[in-house]
């Protein structure tokens, strides 16, 4: 059994890191609202955190001013060596924001627009009837939404403004391009500031 002062030391500490766990998820919420309004998912959102983690150990930690090895920025970050490296090379080549595959949503929505099966003859995105073996939304669903139903699948299209019902099929909604284009950007700046006052925060807790 630990000692008295052991357990009073884990208990503090345990202490500390469920404050800031708090305070860190209390920043994540918005971020994962921010996410899933433009369409980011997990995958992404994991992808790019992981990177982060690494530029950031790599560069913060490093001796006599050298990057950080692999082997100590995996018992830092508790990433593999193998993650590590590749990460590091999507780093160099300015992947770091980009995942091998994006949400369900993104999936259909990509298959939709250019997978033969539901294009027309001219190429542009079919309107599916909702059941059929071929072209359908049915087999639209069943290819590229994993395991997620038709149902819940037609009802965040429509959520989103991407698709809507027409009868017993699904049609696409022609993006308006500008908008989006002015939402993201406004969405980046706030993102910048965000990012100076996290930075000073940091700056002033490693001082």
């Amino acid at each position: 059994m630990a000692p008295d002062g052991c357990r009073s030391y884990i208990a503090a500490a345990m202490g500390h890191n469920n404050k800031l766990n708090n305070a860190l998820y209390q920043v994540l919420r918005p971020l994962a609202r921010l996410c899933l309004h433009f369409g980011f998912g997990y995958r992404e959102f994991c992808e790019m955190s992981k990177a982060a983690f690494v530029a950031v150990a790599a560069e913060d930690y490093g001796v006599h001013g050298r990057p950080t090895n692999a082997s100590r920025i995996a018992a830092m970050t508790g990433l593999t060596r193998k993650e590590i490296s590749r990460l590091r090379k999507c780093i160099d080549r300015g992947e770091v924001a980009q995942a091998g595959r994006g949400t369900p949503v993104h999936e259909i929505l990509l298959a939709w627009r250019t997978e033969d099966e539901f294009l027309d003859a001219s190429g542009r995105a079919r309107v599916l009837p909702l059941e059929g073996k071929r072209g359908s939304f049915h087999s639209l669903v069943k290819q590229f939404a994993g395991d997620i139903p038709e149902g819940a699948m037609r009802t965040e299209l429509e959520r989103k403004g991407e698709a809507e019902l027409d009868k017993d099929a699904m049609r696409l909604v022609p993006r308006d391009e500008a908008t989006a284009a002015l939402a993201t950007d406004a969405a980046c700046a706030v993102l910048e500031k965000a990012e100076s006052q996290l930075n000073a925060i940091a700056s002033g807790v490693n001082s």
